[in-house]
């Protein structure tokens, strides 16, 4: 992935709130598209509170972390657990994959502004 790919990642993740993406390496235990069941890539959503300027948390169901750096290569995460122990975990931009709306199955959310932006 190059420099402008990473910027256009950043970009979407930092601005556009209940965004979904996969990350490289990262499943849970859960069944398959064929019915079996196995490792599937665990499904983030980025979380915008309305009058924010970027999304401040990502989510995956009831699980989150707040956000702490929006960085040029990776986004630095952070959250305490009930003790009050603070964990911190960073997802680098080139390991995210988008998750493609219905409507435009198959096409990464990347490609989908691209074309959005040429239709108007």
């Amino acid at each position: 992935m190059n420099n402008k790919d990473i910027n256009k990642v950043r970009e979407i993740l930092m601005n556009e709130g209940n965004c979904e993406f996969t990350v490289k390496g990262i499943t849970s235990y859960d069944k398959k598209e064929d019915g079996s069941y196995g490792d599937v890539p665990k499904v983030f959503h980025t979380v915008k509170i309305e009058g924010e300027e970027h999304c401040g948390s990502i989510s995956e169901g009831w699980y989150g972390m707040n956000v702490n750096k929006w960085g040029p290569t990776c986004v630095t995460l952070y959250t305490f657990n009930m003790l009050g122990k603070k964990s911190v975990g960073k997802i680098k931009y080139e390991d995210v994959r988008f998750i493609a709306d219905k409507e435009f199955k198959g096409i990464s959310t990347i490609k989908k502004r691209e074309l959005e932006s040429t239709n108007k």
